[in-house]
């Protein structure tokens, strides 16, 4: 698979999961960017990878924590939020707010992204064990902050 075909197929997947952690566009495409560079540069390992999408959506990850590590403490990150009236939006939003970033993450790799256990892993370098064990502990706090909100 050459580079014009990983882009075609997983771009937006790319853009989205660090949207979702970043919500500032502008440095999302300057991340979209740099993790195809990464790639690119890449190429040659790709055909013993087992997921394309979650080998992409590592780098993604790995860029964003270099970013992050490098980024002066002030810099805030602009939440740009959901649209107006998009009520189930607004309620994900609050409901995966509830969670420690690493879970939230699992979440949104399982049940946003479709993952499975093993390419979060993967992508997260974590045991599949622990990722199953934070899957299951952030199930577990988000029925339980639903029980409450039915109070």
């Amino acid at each position: 698979m050459d580079l014009a075909a990983l882009y075609s197929a997983y771009a937006d997947a790319v853009y989205g999961y660090l949207a979702f952690k970043l919500q500032d566009r502008q440095l999302v495409e300057d991340l979209v960017q740099e993790t195809f560079l990464a790639a690119q540069e890449g190429l040659d390992r790709l055909e013993t990878v087992h997921s394309p999408k979650a080998w992409l959506l590592a780098i993604a990850h790995n860029k964003m924590v270099d970013f992050l590590r490098r980024r002066p403490p002030d810099l805030p990150l602009i939440w740009e939020g959901a649209a107006v009236g998009d009520s189930s939006a607004l309620f994900v939003e609050e409901a995966l707010k509830q969670l420690a970033d690493l879970e939230r993450t699992i979440v949104y790799g399982l049940y946003v992204e479709g993952f499975t256990y093993r390419e979060l892993a993967e992508m997260l370098s974590l045991p599949e064990g622990t990722v199953k064990s934070k899957a299951h502990n952030a199930r577990r706090h988000l029925y339980r902050w639903l029980q409450e909100g039915e109070r």
